[in-house]
């Protein structure tokens, strides 16, 4: 591999002896993992059956990550009804060590500053279970949606995603939070075994750059978090400049936080890439007056940011919502959806998290739980109401296993045909397909066809 000649002399003034060790690391082949949804799969027995399945070995965990596991290069998880059911996500070892060290509790008011694509936004959210909020923002618009996207397959209820910058979040939201994951931008050296085009990216301008964003990002974090909050800061580079320095400008401005602990993750010593963590615990009063010195930056048009919402559901289309409810959906959960904040986007319904929070003037792609939407004397459910659910949770369903091939059709947007004994089972209008017990997506009944009403967009990936 063919490095930087500014980055190897720095890097071998940083490692000494170690420097042969480490670049020999570049030579090996990048290590890959998928970490379960405890959301979804719940019991050891469940995981081993999917591992076993999947053709994937159980003895070799990620020791810093709670059910991790790695899978060779001739595995093809990514590619399974498994991953688009969300009992997974596929994520970079090294990664999962930050949601690892903030390790939220249940029922805490939790931010992921920097949050696409997901991987630590998702594992976050097991901690939480459907407790407390998840607030999981990304400023670039089109990863805030993959972001979302993410979200919805791993079936998570109390996330809300914005699209903002981070001062506009830290006007919004101060001391607002119990604890903020901040995986900063970063030149991304750590990657330049997993993403070669990183390379032909760095230089060490941007090392200054990303330091200096860095920084910012830091300092409006940690106007947002309670007394007695925790932020973890992540990279995935390797220069001190974006880590070290940066956590020493931080608590030099912050005199009211202290470094819990910090660690690097190196690709000689473990079996990942290139990483940086560190843990900053605040102590006393929250304050919320943004220094003199910080760049500060206009908010954007108001008009432009408003959140076009509805407040609440008119008669009429509370009628369509509860008839839904009352034919698909256990009572219990139909009485969660109808006592709880709804909101309209449009004609899109959306449940918002428990916790309340204020998301008026914040450009927001989900606001909590998709619902469904309403259309002409009808109300249609959502992918992401699929996914939320669990198969005890509905009154219709259809069941098929993942190497049945009907699996994969309707994966890609086929009907499934019910034998006469299913038929039998299954009244005619929505009814939730399950794959192995969990959740696929949502299918029509009529007779011994189902409909398929499997996103378009997510269709042809198996």
């Amino acid at each position: 591999m063919n490095l930087p000649i500014e980055f190897e002399k720095k890097m071998k003034a940083f490692l000494g002896d170690e420097w042969d060790d480490f670049l020999y690391s570049y030579d090996n082949n990048r290590f890959q993992a998928l970490r379960f949804n405890t959301l979804k799969v719940q019991s050891p027995e469940e995981r081993m059956r999917i591992l076993k399945t999947l053709k994937i070995s159980s003895d070799k965990k990620v020791s810093w990550a709670n059910e991790a596991y790695y899978f060779d290069e001739n595995v093809r998880p990514g590619k399974h009804p498994y991953h688009e059911m969300g009992l997974y996500y596929i994520q970079e070892p090294s990664a999962m060590s930050a949601a690892a060290l903030l390790a939220p509790k249940p029922g805490m008011r939790v931010l992921d500053l920097c949050a696409a694509p997901g991987g630590k936004s998702t594992q976050l959210a097991t901690y939480l279970g459907d407790s407390g909020l998840l607030v999981s923002n990304e400023i670039n618009t089109q990863r805030s949606r993959i972001l979302s996207q993410n979200i919805e397959r791993m079936g998570i209820k109390n996330a809300i995603v914005t699209n903002e910058d981070s001062f506009v979040l830290a006007s919004h939201f101060p001391g607002f939070f119990n604890a903020i994951q901040v995986d900063a931008p970063c030149s991304g050296e750590g990657m330049f075994r997993k993403l070669p085009e990183a390379i032909e990216q760095w230089s060490m301008e941007n090392v200054a750059i990303c330091a200096e964003r860095q920084k910012e990002i830091l300092d409006n974090a940690a106007v947002m978090l309670k007394p007695g909050g925790t932020i973890v800061y992540s990279t995935c580079t390797f220069s001190k400049e974006e880590n070290e320095d940066v956590i020493e400008y931080f608590l030099e401005r912050h005199p009211d936080f202290t470094l819990e602990e910090m660690e690097r993750f190196w690709p000689h010593k473990v079996d990942g890439e290139g990483h940086f963590v560190a843990k900053l615990v605040r102590r006393g009063c929250v304050d919320t007056d943004l220094k003199a010195d910080r760049k500060t930056k206009k908010n954007k048009n108001s008009k432009n940011r408003k959140n076009e919402t509805k407040p609440a559901l008119t008669k009429e289309n509370m009628k369509l919502l509860s008839e839904f409810l009352d034919e698909t959906i256990s009572e219990d959960v139909a009485a969660w959806i109808k006592n709880s904040r709804l909101v309209m986007f449009g004609e899109q319904l959306y449940r918002l998290p428990d916790m309340e929070v204020d998301i008026k003037g914040l450009k927001v792609q989900r606001a909590g739980l998709h619902i469904g939407e309403f259309k002409k004397q009808r109300f249609e459910p959502s992918h992401s109401l699929a996914l939320a659910l669990k198969l005890s949770e509905a009154k219709n369903v259809v069941k098929l296993t993942w190497d049945d091939p009907q699996t994969t059709g309707f994966f890609n947007g086929q009907s499934v045909m019910l034998s006469d004994e299913q038929a039998a089972e299954c009244k005619k209008g929505w009814a939730l397909v399950c794959v192995d017990g969990y959740t696929a997506g949502w299918g029509k009944v009529n007779g011994a066809q189902v409909k398929n009403h499997y996103p378009k967009g997510l269709r042809n990936k198996i």
